[in-house]
């Protein structure tokens, strides 16, 4: 949930077209089920999560940051899964939306035994190592769009220094401007235990990308997470997710 990788330097804009090989389309397709599945599981509680700050957002004024107490009990709630999918989880607020506390994160990690911090951030812009949370791709893209988005694979340095999803959900004030958004790290090495199986399931070599082409997880050794697919192996079936920003491509 920050900066991430520089990548940009080598921008993957779109993923060609592959061809579709008979018997890989349906293992294609069991793999995006699975993924939406996972997705869905993150973004639920998010959704409740939103609502329960929009509800507590003041008519007619600014809120302080003892009226959102509300998120500190979902987040955590979040860290404690049973899954342990979620390694962070919280609410970033809109630069301006508190009258106590501008450029509040109400963000919380969960590390090595299970032990639940508040994740400790430079506020104040004039301070080095203050950051704009504003500008990065979880928050811009919530803000420009007013819907959900996952961002990633990428490196966190800021919570997790490891390879992380970013589910973000915009929270909007009554006159629809946004007040925040509510999110959950996923780590790729989680994602990867539920995801893994059902890729060996398909008994042949297996890869899902996102929009821009970068590897989330597969089982083919070339295919390294976070590394950007041009021009996937001849004759692998492609099938994009029309729920989730990933696509699955299947070899023949």
């Amino acid at each position: 949930m920050t900066d991430s990788h520089p990548w940009r330097k080598s921008p993957v804009s779109s993923l060609p077209e592959v061809v579709t090989r008979p018997g890989a389309a349906p293992a294609a397709e069991g793999v995006a089920a699975e993924l939406e599945r996972l997705c869905a599981t993150v973004f639920e509680p998010l959704l409740l999560m939103a609502e329960a700050v929009a509800a507590a957002l003041p008519a007619g004024r600014r809120p302080r940051l003892a009226e959102l107490a509300a998120i500190r009990p979902l987040a955590l709630a979040q860290l404690r899964r049973a899954d342990d999918l979620v390694a962070g989880s919280g609410l970033i607020a809109d630069p301006a939306l508190l009258t106590d506390a501008p450029w509040h994160l109400a963000w919380w990690t969960r590390g090595p035994g299970g032990r639940i911090t508040p994740l400790r951030v430079v506020s104040d812009p004039a301070r080095d190592g203050f950051r704009d949370y504003t500008v990065l791709e979880w928050w811009a893209v919530p803000h420009r769009t007013g819907r959900r988005h996952i961002t990633g694979p990428y490196v966190d340095y800021l919570c997790t220094d490891a390879y992380t999803l970013t589910f973000t959900v915009p929270v909007h004030r009554a006159d629809s401007s946004l007040a925040g958004v509510v999110g959950s790290d996923v780590y790729v090495a989680r994602a990867e235990r539920v995801l893994l199986p059902v890729l060996r399931a398909c008994g042949r070599p297996a890869t899902v990308v996102n929009r821009a082409g970068r590897v989330v997880v597969s089982t083919y050794p070339a295919h390294t997470t976070g590394s950007p697919i041009r021009r996937p192996p001849a004759g692998w079936t492609r099938h994009d997710s029309p729920v989730v920003p990933f696509s699955v491509f299947v070899g023949g």
